[in-house]
Formats: C-alpha cells, sequence, structure tokens
C-alpha cells in the first residue's frame, strides 16, 4: 500500500507517459484519499464515500499495467464526483455516473497516451460504459496484451482452445477448459475433479 503527499512523485510510475499532469488536476479538484492497493482478485479499484464528506476514498490495485491503472483510477473518479454531485440519490452506474466518467477519461484520448488499440477500444467502451471494465470483453482483452510485457505467458481463459490444460491462482491449481455456459466456462481441476466456473477474462497460464 503507497501513501504520499506528493502526488506526481506517487504516481508517475502507475500512469503512462504524458498523462500526470491531467491525472492530477483532475484528482486535486476533488478532496479525497488515493490509495494503491496490494492486488485483488475481486476487483480492479473501488469507491468509498463518507457522509461527513471529509474522507471520501479511492483505491486502485497497484499490480495494473499504466493504461489499465488510469483507466481504473478515471472511473472511481466518477463515482466521486457522481457522490459529490448527487449524494446516494443516483445509480451507482447511472447515466450520471457514465457522464462523468466520460468526462474524466475522454480527455485522455485526445492527449495520445494510448497505443491505437487501447485507444480504439476505449472508445467503443465510452459509447455506453459498464460498470466493470474488465466486463468490456474486447476492452479487457486489449488492456490485458500490455500485460504480458512483464508476464509474457499470461493468457486470458477466452484465447485458449478447449480441453487445454491451464494454471491459475497463487496456489498454481491445474484445471482443463471446457464448455461455454452463458457467460461462464466450465473447467475441471485436474487433481480433484471438481468442477468450476470461470469468467473469460481471467489470466491463467496455458499449458497446452
Amino acid at each position: 500500500m503507497h501513501h504520499s503527499t506528493d502526488l506526481e512523485n506517487a504516481l508517475r510510475r502507475f500512469v503512462p507517459t504524458g498523462s500526470l499532469v491531467r491525472v492530477c488536476e483532475i484528482l486535486r479538484r476533488y478532496p479525497h484519499h488515493l490509495v494503491i492497493t496490494m492486488p485483488r482478485a475481486t476487483k480492479l479499484g473501488d469507491f468509498t464515500a463518507d457522509n461527513r464528506g471529509q474522507r471520501h476514498q479511492l483505491t486502485v490495485n497497484g499490480n495494473l499495467n499504466q493504461y489499465a491503472f488510469l483507466i481504473t483510477l478515471m472511473h472511481e473518479m466518477a463515482h466521486l464526483i457522481t457522490y459529490i454531485n448527487h449524494k446516494d440519490n443516483v445509480k451507482p452506474h447511472g447515466e450520471e455516473w457514465k457522464e462523468n466518467f466520460k468526462k474524466t477519461l475522454g480527455p485522455f484520448l485526445s492527449d495520445g497516451i494510448f497505443p491505437a488499440d487501447i485507444e480504439n477500444a476505449v472508445r467503443k467502451y465510452l459509447s455506453n460504459p459498464g460498470a466493470a471494465t474488465c466486463s468490456d470483453i474486447h476492452l479487457a482483452k486489449t488492456l490485458a496484451r500490455y500485460d504480458r510485457t512483464s508476464h509474457p505467458n499470461i493468457k486470458l481463459l477466452d484465447d485458449i482452445p478447449a480441453k487445454s490444460r491451464f494454471v491459475y491462482g497463487k496456489e498454481k491449481r491445474v484445471f482443463i477448459k471446457g464448455d461455454r455456459i452463458r457467460t461462464r466456462y466450465r473447467c475441471v481441476e485436474e487433481n480433484t475433479r471438481h468442477e468450476y466456473l470461470f469468467s473469460p477474462l481471467v489470466k491463467i497460464w496455458h499449458m497446452g
């Protein structure tokens, strides 16, 4: 977990080159506490409101690549702005949040900081953004390509053929990919033969 009062120095290694000035300008407009966390399996970031208006908190996972970090940070900033303007009187990912997300993330598309493939994916995503960036398969796959710079063996479950063996999780358990059921894949753990449902977007190590 990283804490700093020197915003630029704290964020420099987490955000894309050329984005730092705009990022810090946006963050300073709205009082809050930003925490860069250890990796979390269930979320990339979150927003917690303080109903006294003194200690709103944003968190972002510190293991994200710089492009995913920026998108997640602006996602959570949009929650903060929406809360400041509307409190709990609107839906968490309703039209007000969508509009604020477009306002926070949209200007970065004109700054030339995103590679062309991410920029195109973000533009499509922002036409109707969802509750979670990772729920947009095209954007999630595009961002995942940039994780492979430091972890070249990482793939998404959706990228490998059926009946492939793959490794998942800290325990490095081995699974066999099965059929897709609606939005999930049924996979069997090799040792126990127990079945699990996986998102197509989980990051795995492909064994073949």
